[in-house]
């Protein structure tokens, strides 16, 4: 698992494909072979939150409206969420992989990033030491997920998305690339329907098709998130496994609407008065962010969360709303009303003054603009200076 400069290909994804069929299946036996789907019945436009693997065998699908479902399948079995049984699994997954990673990161769904650098001395190869997991996931909580050992968090999870529902490979760092650049565009993160059928008439089908682009090319055909998606196509990933027994220091903001929303003036409007009130508190505290994460709850109670990690820290609005807006873009990925948004600026640091960036309309140095607007802000408070967007979100806020 090295590389001839001696790197190690030690990060691990459990992926524990469709968690809240899984767990109900493992509470249930009598569920495993029954075609049945778990959604709230009782919402307007109920949609599939998940579905069983005898459900998916006949042509049912998360993101599927229920109506539809049950339209195709006679006498479907429709489960209500269970949130607290899906804790408890989740607490048991963390239990079980604990002894064997200094680093976990647990992520909502049946999903965790492990970094066994460094734990080869005590278990093995992490090869070994992954098989080893998935084997105890297995005989202990009667799961069976996708496992991958592969160099970064990103060739991880696409390599356990070639595996879904189960299954075990191993990614070496000499052959990450290779392995990416013939899988199916679809298992990028971040390339959502809409975008994909674009992609395809373009005549691009796998990862490497995108990787091959020019910055030129994949600005035109990808937009404002063009960098990351390219980096992610080339295998690029420097995110790190976090600790999720430690609270990283972060300032995070929220906004529930009245009712439900799906006009993205308004959805930007929100963003942009979140993405303000956080970052006059960063920049209060003389703090700068590394690292935005952006999360979406639709009106059926489905959650879609992205995140952004910036090549350097920031504190300014303009840059920082700008970063926000590329993950609204990829987070908006269902034809369903949102109910709430919220941001996170994560990794923080001390701000030592950063570079005056001009701004392109006036020539100013954003730095300059971005003071005078917080000495108004602080004297008149956050309404002071508002954009028409912004007023359009408060419009549909709640008080």
């Amino acid at each position: 698992m090295r590389d001839i400069n001696g790197k190690t290909a030690a990060i691990v994804h459990i992926n524990v494909t469709g968690f809240a069929s899984a767990v109900a299946m493992t509470r249930d036996r009598s569920l495993r072979d029954k075609a049945f789907v778990v959604a709230e019945p009782r919402a307007g436009r109920a949609v599939l939150l998940d579905v069983s693997p005898r459900a998916l065998e006949e042509g049912l699908k998360p993101g599927m409206a229920l109506s539809e479902a049950e339209r195709r399948v006679r006498n479907l079995q429709v489960l209500p969420p269970d949130a607290e049984a899906m804790r408890r699994a989740s607490e048991a997954l963390f239990a079980v992989v604990k002894p064997f990673a200094p680093l976990i990161e647990q992520v909502p769904g049946g999903h965790l990033y492990l970094d066994l650098s460094g734990t080869g001395r005590l278990f093995g190869p992490p090869s070994d030491t992954a098989l080893r997991i998935r084997r105890d996931i297995n005989e202990k909580l009667n799961l069976d997920p996708a496992l991958a050992v592969a160099p970064n968090k990103l060739t991880a999870k696409v390599a356990t998305r070639t595996l879904r529902p189960a299954g075990f490979a191993a990614i070496r760092v000499d052959e990450a690339a290779d392995f990416l650049s013939w899988q199916d565009i679809r298992l990028l993160p971040g390339i959502g329907p809409a975008l994909c059928k674009l992609l395809h008439t373009a005549g691009l089908y796998t990862i490497g098709d995108v990787a091959d682009l020019s910055d030129s090319e994949a600005k035109t055909l990808l937009g404002k998130q063009y960098k990351t998606l390219l980096y992610s196509a080339r295998g690029i990933d420097t995110e790190p496994v976090y600790d999720c027994t430690q609270r990283r220091p972060s300032i995070a903001r929220e906004l529930q609407f009245q009712g439900a929303v799906s006009e993205r003036e308004v959805l930007r409007g929100a963003l942009m008065a979140l993405v303000e009130e956080a970052g006059m508190v960063l920049r209060q505290q003389r703090l700068a962010a590394r690292s935005l994460g952006l999360v979406l709850e639709y009106a059926d109670g489905v959650q879609r969360r992205t995140n952004k990690r910036f090549h350097e820290a920031l504190s300014l609005d303009q840059p920082l709303y700008r970063e926000a807006e590329t993950c609204l873009g990829i987070a908006m990925d269902r034809r369903v009303r949102i109910r709430m948004i919220g941001i996170e600026l994560g990794e923080l640091e001390r701000d030592y003054g950063e570079r005056d960036l001009f701004m392109p309309e006036t020539g100013e140095p954003q730095s300059r603009l971005q003071r005078a607007l917080d000495i108004n802000r602080k004297r008149f408070g956050m309404g002071a200076l508002v954009r028409g967007t912004t007023l359009l979100a408060e419009k549909y806020a709640t008080t």
